[in-house]
């Protein structure tokens, strides 16, 4: 029986089987391709790394590794980190110390792995790769070209194999422990692992390195199938072509608006040089998610995930995390001026939808709405795809120590620009370029026949003959001469009407289009200007310390972030009575630093006479703006909170002229406005006398500032407690009715049996009164001579009618004294 004949899928695939010196050339040109785009990593990173700080340089094999991983993240590769470590100090992992499950005992150990993988693809490096891919098998194929379409695809496939194969095997060598100075010490139970997947990187590397090798091979066959297909499928070509050179015009305008913003904005912790370094490392990432933005697509980030923990029998929890944040022209989360960057946009694209029409022949009146629009959406859906970033981490911990735990996360992330809007962002901005084709471009061209001329040279379609002929008339007809690849159109017939060269209309039209333009740019300006300079941080923090100098406390109220409960030292008269004793005059701001949503404004001013400085922390409030446009910028710490220390004998003080309670001793903490706050006693008297810090001054956002009142007596006083000390004595001496009378300072003795007994002041008595200054307890000692007489019988002799005795003597006394009452009140010890 005869062998029957191969399939002629089987024919194909033997003809695309390359014979063995073509397989190795095609080899050698696939490692030259990634030879020299490795070599170009590696000086990436030595220059790089000369920006690290300093001990964490690494060495040769550390830059190796990291060109490794630039390689692979360039060819859609997924970057991994893991750890993992188990340390038994106990000697019985997972049952505690005693290992009998109790969960306790002398020592406990750990077992836990955890793993990081990202996906983040820096353009810039995979369009070198391919480009490097593509000149190797374009200058091969120049030398011997294949006979056949199969034999190129062959070639190809073997260039993308071995690529791909080396690249897996390089990530795979790469793989490191350790980095840049960051070496694990021997003592900790930790490894550390960082490199690239092989699996993931090793299908895009074969798709991208055969899609660019068979292209650059192809390149001869390839421009004449071209052709052909725009020849047939004209619309779709021409829509294709003016979507990729708005696109590309788009994105041109966007990476240079993040340079200037570099240059000329505030880049944080970054600073210029790093900014710089990030902006051009990632060009074409950084162009697509600002292009992305000033179309109107939404930037956002996501999180999803689960953290689960279980200690000992306690159960277990297993919350889950979500979370979502958006930010974009058309879904929210930007300023609402923002929306003015539109206009860049139409400037943009506007000249290439003029340019569209120009490949056109203008008698058309069927035009494809939706051509432009459709490429447009997929175009932005592949370059949001590219652009995003995307990271998966999970991990696991066990613990045995004193109580045994476990637990575990699995969280998803991703940022960038949102694929479905993108598309959807993208269609609309293509329908609009269609309909500014098929409506803007007469009388546009009519009005600026020269720009309209110079719109010509612009890449996309051939310009259509007709519209040559249209601008040659209008730009003859307008006086101004034509340029010489518009002069062979001099001589085409024109089939439609000469476009319109009125001068009255062109100046319509430029003024209209200027004032645009200059409302567009100027609105720009004078947002940031009024951002800045009317409803910026600055001009916040001023108005907080004017109403608080001129003692407008609801006003000053009104400045805080945290707005708090009206108190009794934060209102009007309270605050009148601390600028009376100290004027709060000259508010300066010296410096402002700070981003988009907290600053820090110092501040300078004079309290009484002195000069002070301060830092006022400031928060933007975006939910309540000025005309919906500017944020309102709050204080944070605007108040200040004092304690005052007080006498026990006082149950009250006063600040900045209210009473407040005192409570053993203090008034506890007190809000109060910034300056100098004003103490003392809560009434006056002509006998008691308060000191201390009368005067207090303190910064917004003080905490712990404290003043310590004394107290004392007048001259007034004095007298008065030692008038009260004879008062007390004589009183309590004409109520004595026995030789040793109860709260009386004096004593008698006698063996016979008394009665009669009157006690009565024989001198003024000495007193010495003192003061103590941390309790404010006044105290009084001192002497007297009082005598006593009495009536004395024998208790032994019945006959006895009894002898008066008269006995004069010096007692001692001492005592403390209360002024509750407002007046001295003396009670002697017993």
């Amino acid at each position: 029986m005869a062998p029957s004949a191969p399939g002629r899928l089987a024919s194909w695939l033997r003809a695309a089987v390359p014979d063995l010196p073509s397989a190795k050339t095609v080899a050698l040109d696939s490692l030259a391709a990634l030879g020299s785009q490795f070599a170009l990593l590696l000086l990436l990173v030595i220059v790089g790394v000369c920006f690290l700080p300093s001990g964490h340089h690494g060495g040769f094999g550390d830059w190796l590794a990291t060109a490794a991983l630039l390689a692979g993240l360039a060819l859609r590769g997924t970057a991994s980190a893991s750890a993992s470590g188990a340390s038994d100090d106990s000697g019985s992992f997972g049952s505690g110390g005693f290992g009998d499950g109790s969960g306790f005992g002398d020592g406990g150990g750990f077992r836990g792995a955890g793993a990081l993988d990202l996906t983040v693809q820096p353009i810039l490096l995979t369009c070198t790769a391919l480009l490097a891919v593509w000149w190797f098998a374009r200058r091969r194929e120049a030398l011997s070209p294949a006979s056949t379409t199969a034999r190129i695809v062959g070639r190809s496939a073997t260039a993308a194999l071995v690529h791909a194969t080396v690249m897996s095997v390089l990530v795979a060598v790469a793989h490191a422990h350790s980095g840049y100075g960051l070496e694990m010490d021997d003592d900790l139970p930790v490894s550390f692992d960082i490199g690239v997947k092989v699996w993931p990187m090793l299908f895009y590397a074969f798709a991208l390195v055969f899609l660019a090798d068979c292209a650059a091979r192809s390149r001869s066959r390839l421009w004449p199938a071209v052709r052909r297909a725009s020849a047939r499928w004209s619309d779709w070509t021409g829509a294709a072509v003016t979507a990729a050179c708005a696109t590309a015009g788009l994105l041109a305008v966007s990476f240079v608006a993040s340079l200037v913003y570099i240059v000329v904005g505030n880049t944080g912790d970054l600073g210029f040089g790093t900014s710089l370094a990030v902006a051009l490392f990632g060009a074409p990432n950084v162009a697509i998610l600002l292009g992305g933005g000033l179309m109107g697509a939404t930037l956002g980030s996501s999180v999803d995930g689960t953290a689960s923990a279980q200690v000992g029998w306690m159960g277990s929890s297993a919350p889950g995390l979500h979370r979502a944040d958006e930010a974009g022209l058309l879904s929210g989360g930007v300023p609402a001026a923002a929306c003015l960057l539109l206009l860049l946009t139409v400037l943009v694209f506007v000249p290439f939808a003029v340019r569209h029409a120009f490949g056109r022949d203008p008698r058309e009146r069927t035009w494809k709405v939706l051509g432009i629009g459709v490429v447009m959406a997929a175009l932005w859906g592949v370059l949001a795809l590219l652009v995003n970033v995307s990271a998966s981490m999970s991990g696991g911990l066990q613990l045995s120590m004193l109580i045994s735990a476990s637990g575990g996360t699995r969280i998803d992330m991703s940022s960038g620009l949102r694929e479905p809007g993108s598309m959807l962002v993208a269609f609309a901005w293509g329908v609009l370029i269609a309909l500014a084709a098929r409506y803007l471009t007469r009388p546009l061209a009519g009005a600026f026949p020269r720009l309209a001329a110079r719109v010509t040279r612009l890449p996309g379609q051939a310009v259509h003959p007709q519209w040559a002929a249209l601008l040659a008339d209008a730009l003859g007809r307008g006086g101004h001469p034509t340029p010489a690849f518009l002069l062979p159109s001099l001589t085409e017939p024109l089939t439609n009407p000469p476009l319109s060269v009125n001068r009255r209309r062109a100046r319509a039209i430029t003024t209209a289009l200027g004032v645009v333009v200059l409302l567009g740019a100027g609105g720009v300006v004078a947002h940031q200007v009024i951002a800045a300079k009317v409803y910026g941080p600055r001009n916040a923090a001023e108005d907080y310390l004017d109403a608080v100098s001129e003692g407008r406390a609801a006003d000053a109220l009104a400045q805080l972030s945290d707005r708090p409960s009206a108190g009794p030292l934060l209102n009007d008269a309270a605050l009148g009575a601390q600028l009376k004793a100290a004027p709060l005059r000259d508010v300066k701001v010296e410096d402002v630093d700070g981003d988009d949503e907290h600053a820090t404004v110092s501040v300078s001013y004079r309290v009484g006479g002195h000069e002070r400085t301060a830092d006022l922390n400031m928060v933007a409030d975006d939910e309540h703006k000025h005309f919906g446009l500017w944020p309102r910028w709050k204080v944070s710490d605007g108040l200040a909170h004092i304690e005052v220390t007080a006498p026990s004998a006082l149950d009250s003080v006063r600040v900045n002229g209210k009473r407040v309670p005192a409570t053993d001793g203090t008034t506890g903490e007190l809000t109060v406005f910034p300056g100098a706050v004003s103490t003392g006693a809560s009434d006056g008297s002509a006998l008691l006398e308060v000191g201390g810090d009368s005067l207090l001054t303190v910064e917004p956002g003080a905490t712990g500032a404290s003043a310590q009142l004394t107290l004392g007596l007048t001259g007034a006083g004095e007298q008065a407690v030692r008038k009260a000390v004879r008062d007390a004595l004589t009183s309590c001496l004409s109520a004595a009715t026995d030789l040793e009378p109860e709260g009386c300072p004096v004593y008698g003795y006698s063996f016979d049996t008394v009665s009669d007994v009157r006690w009565s002041l024989d001198t003024e008595p000495e007193v010495d009164v003192q003061v103590d200054d941390a309790s404010g307890d006044i105290t009084v000692d001192g002497s007297f001579d009082a005598e006593v007489t009495y009536t004395a019988t024998d208790s032994f002799d019945d006959s006895d009618a009894g002898t008066e005795e008269r006995e004069t003597d010096t007692y001692t006394f001492t005592g403390s004294t209360d002024f509750s009452t407002g007046k001295p009140t003396v009670e002697f010890d017993d």
